[in-house]
């Protein structure tokens, strides 16, 4: 006696409860930028010319803060969605 499975179950399925890598690299990039931005305000200026007089941790605070806010962008306006059950494709014949 097979049953159809309701729209509940569907909603707690593994692929929706599936974890969004992006948030996690999202957020680390966020917070590694923003800890570069502020460690670039007290940057010597002994180091600065080391680096070939470019303020280096403040740039690459600075991409690091727009890579990070662009992966969190990305998993909140395409976030991961179960497949509909009636586009998913099944290699194998059906159950008996």
């Amino acid at each position: 006696m097979a049953t159809e499975p309701n729209d509940d179950s569907l909603v707690k399925s593994a692929a929706a409860k599936l974890f969004d890598l992006r948030i996690m690299i999202g957020g680390l990039f966020f917070v590694y930028g923003v800890l570069l931005i502020i460690y670039s305000f007290f940057t010597s200026q002994h180091d600065i010319d080391q680096a070939a007089g470019i303020h280096i941790n403040l740039w690459l605070g600075l991409a690091m803060l727009a890579l990070g806010i662009v992966f969190l962008l990305w998993a909140r306006f395409a976030p991961n969605r179960p497949p509909d059950p009636d586009e998913v494709h099944h290699d194998r014949p059906a159950a008996h």
